[in-house]
Order: structure tokens, then sequence, then C-alpha cells
């Protein structure tokens, strides 16, 4: 749906561009493929079958889930502890991406994909590390995106955002029977439901579905020597998959602190325009 059509549907307060910029942004955090569907893709054929075989065995070791679950814990915890460190301060945005973003986004893939490498090579002591310094890469990212839409990182709220990002794809986004509304707005949805918990509890949440993107991130990285080209892929698709996430997320707030409540009204109209051309169709 172009810019245009969107606006006849919701002229009231957001221009055209926001309206596109408002689309792109529900596309991305709603109908984009998940980082584990995507990672699926990146490993098939017969490293598929050993992941297939490793999730398994996977299945038969709580304790080592229960560790899985611990280091994504501590990971995030630490994450967020430190990554907003001299990100609560005043900046010039455009300052910074002429400065650095020309060769921060390459340097930033290529360390995590070493990081990954080293620790396909190396089984679970290597994935401790490798989570911890890629989970800091990706929550740093997270908040560097959030302070360029205008996010004031010294705030409570802004710094729960940026764990919000790695909590949004646990839900189910997507037409559902029944369920219009919710099935619709469902990025409003899920935010709802974590808005307002204290950071502690944000903190295990986002683990518990952490947690299992490293349980299917190891599976995938049991086999000696293909575990290092696939902790090397696997740490890139995370870094994309979140990244594009923060982005979609931090627009979204952006919009919603010029707009407020039209930004919501302007999306459920998005939703009902495009259900409408899909049944016509």
């Amino acid at each position: 749906m172009s810019a245009g059509s969107a606006n006849e549907l919701a002229p009231l307060t957001l221009d055209s561009a926001c309206i596109t910029e408002l689309q792109q942004a529900l596309e991305r955090v709603e109908t984009g493929r998940g980082v584990l569907v995507r990672l699926a893709d990146l490993m098939g054929g017969a490293v598929g079958q050993a992941a297939m075989l490793g999730m398994r065995t996977l299945g038969l070791a709580p304790t080592l889930q229960a560790k899985l679950q611990a280091t994504a814990e501590a990971a995030i915890r630490r994450a967020f502890d430190l990554a907003v460190v001299g990100m609560d301060r005043p900046h010039d945005v455009s300052v910074e991406a002429s400065s650095g973003g020309t060769w921060r986004d390459p340097a930033l893939k290529a360390a995590v994909t070493v990081s990954g490498a080293v620790g396909g090579f190396t089984g679970l002591p290597g994935l401790v590390a490798d989570v911890g310094f890629t989970t800091m890469a990706i929550m740093r990212e997270i908040a560097r995106i959030a302070r360029e839409n205008g996010e004031d990182l010294s705030t409570e709220a802004s710094r729960a955002a940026c764990l919000e990002v790695f909590a949004l794809r646990a839900f189910p986004f997507g037409a559902k029977k029944g369920t219009p509304e919710e099935s619709e707005l469902g990025y409003f949805s899920a935010r709802a439901m974590l808005r307002g918990r204290p950071v502690v509890m944000l903190v295990s949440e986002v683990a518990t579905h952490y947690g299992l993107g490293l349980s299917r991130k190891f599976a995938l990285q049991m086999m000696p020597v293909a575990g290092a080209l696939c902790g090397a892929s696997l740490n890139a698709a995370f870094l994309s998959h979140y990244r594009a996430v923060a982005q979609a997320h931090f627009t979204i707030r952006r919009l919603e602190r010029e707009y407020g409540p039209e930004v919501r009204r302007t999306a459920a109209d998005l939703k009902a325009h495009a259900a409408s051309q899909a049944r016509e169709a």
C-alpha cells in the first residue's frame, strides 16, 4: 500500500512520510521472519539434520538447559547494566553518524562473527564467553539505535524499552481467527504486556526467550568442525535480526512521542485496509 493510500485512511495528524515510516516499522517488527527461522534456513541440509539430533540431545539434558538459561540471564543482566554507559548524555546524532557509521557496522559484524567462530570451536565453555560478548554487542547496538531515535537513556522507561527488543519476537504476531483486534495490533498488545514490569522481572522474561535461541544455537554448534562456521553465521544473523527489530521498535516509539495515540489508531486503519485488500484479492 502506498503512502498516499495510507494517508487517505488516516488523514488526521500523521503526514504521509510518517505513515510510511510507521507502516514499514510495523512490517519489520510484526511480519518479519524470526531469527530462529532464518537460522534454520542458513543451516539447512546435513547441518540441519545434525541440529535436530542436537536438539533431541538437549531435550534429554535438563541440567544443560538450566545452564544455558542461567547463561542467558547473566548475559542479559550484565549487558543491560553496561551497554548504556556513556550513552545517557546528550550527543549530536549527525556527528556520530558521519564519523562512525562507515566503519562501525562492518566492524561490529566482524567482531561477533569471530566470537561465534571461536565459540563454535570450543564447545560449551566457548559458548559462555561468546554469549557474553555477543549479547553485550547486540545490547549496545540497541541502545545506540534508541538514542538515535531520541530516547533518553538516563530514564528507566527508555532502558526498559531496550530490553523489550529481546522479548518482542516471543509474541505470536499475525492474523488469528476470533481475535482480529489482538492480531492486527500484535506489536502494541505485546508491548502492553511488557510495560510496567520491574526491570528484574523483565530481565528474567527476556532471558527465558533469549535462552531458547541460545539452546538452538548451541545445538547447531555441536559439530566439531562445522560448529565454528555455524557460530559465525548465527551471530551475524542474531545481530542483524535484533538490529532490525530495534530500528522498528524505536521508530514507532519516536512517532508516539510526536503524535500520541494517533499512531495506534493509524496502525489500526492500515491493518484494516490491508485485511480488506487481502479478502478482495
